[in-house]
């Protein structure tokens, strides 16, 4: 739709369509391919495609909507004000996401503590427990062999 506005000079509709590919991910030109490893190792990355920078793409791509006269589509999808609410809702989203990030990570960090690292540790209690029931049962009984089955990973 951007493309079709009355008074877009060759510039906005460049910086436009590098905000875009932005919000994609995409290269302006594709890396070559190359025999040579290290070509290939000296390219950077253009992926910015984490929520935060699509979030501030979209904002930067709206803005540049903004500012631009005769941009009135028909259609509602491409609209600046439906633009700005799922910019909204997306920043509302990233933000609760963040916010529950922390208190998620230390979570997950106390049980692998738990689990795997501490003194008396769940895997390491699992492996005594199944010392001491393999000195009381029989080789050959059938609940030997079914706990002998169960296995602990350590980290």
């Amino acid at each position: 739709m951007y493309k079709t506005t009355q008074g877009v000079s060759p510039k906005e509709l460049e910086n436009f369509m590098t905000i875009a590919r932005k919000i994609k991910g995409d290269r302006k030109k594709p890396i070559a391919e190359s025999s040579n490893p290290t070509i290939l190792e000296n390219q950077y990355s253009v992926s910015q495609l984490s929520y935060d920078q699509r979030t501030n793409n979209l904002d930067l791509l709206i803005g540049l909507l903004e500012n631009t006269p005769n941009y009135n589509p028909n259609e509602d999808a491409y609209k600046t004000t439906t633009l700005r609410a799922m910019h909204d809702d997306m920043l509302l989203k990233t933000e609760a996401v963040g916010a529950t990030f922390v208190p998620f990570n230390n979570a997950r960090n106390r049980r692998n503590n738990s689990v795997y690292f501490e003194p008396n540790n769940l895997v390491d209690t699992a492996y005594t427990a199944k010392d001491c029931i393999f000195t009381i049962l029989d080789v050959n009984s059938t609940q030997y062999k079914t706990i002998a089955k169960i296995k602990f990973s350590r980290i």
